[in-house]
């Protein structure tokens, strides 16, 4: 019998051990997805998924596609949208500045086949399902026709017994 350790030109596999001492890792006990899903207006069809109660995928006439997926432990669920693969056609007539900003608002849009994602904390959220669906009105579906540039970084922690820089007293003043 041979050891990895005995034949030349081999490397022997180190595994990471969690130390005794390290806190259990989190894990969020979610209810199902189809349960908290958000429901789309027509003409958005939800389709059938082998987990619905982790995954869920929604399908759009012009070949737009939407996702939602809860990750692993429950911490977070993954949402997503892929634009279809027609963009609107420009209209033939008009002036060139009409042309020009129907030209700007069409390379505005998430291209053919681009997709956008948006990560939802599960942590923070009171009401898993109306916070998911307003993340899904509010930053997927307009990413179909103005895609987001970015997003804002977040506000820096404050520190615990330090004053806050952004706060003025008033008659403080020597």
């Amino acid at each position: 019998m041979t050891n990895t350790f005995d034949r030349p030109g081999t490397t022997p596999v180190v595994r990471r051990r969690r130390p005794a001492f390290a806190a259990p890792r989190d894990e969020i006990d979610l209810p199902p997805l189809d349960q908290i899903a958000p429901t789309l207006d027509p003409p958005w069809l939800k389709e059938e998924s082998d987990t619905p109660d982790r995954k869920a995928a929604y399908r759009h006439p012009d070949g737009h596609r939407l996702g939602v997926r809860i990750q692993s432990r429950g911490l977070a669920i993954q949402t997503w949208i892929t634009a279809g693969p027609d963009l609107p056609p420009l209209p033939d007539g008009g002036t060139a500045t009409e042309q020009a900003e129907a030209q700007a608002a069409r390379d505005a849009r998430l291209q053919p086949g681009r997709t956008w994602h948006a990560v939802f904390n599960t942590r923070t959220s009171e009401a898993l399902a109306t916070d998911l669906g307003a993340l899904v009105r509010d930053r997927l579906l307009p990413a179909l026709t103005n895609k987001p540039r970015g997003l804002p970084a977040p506000p820096p922690p404050t520190r615990i017994g330090q004053p806050d820089p952004t706060s003025t007293a008033e008659g403080t003043q020597k």
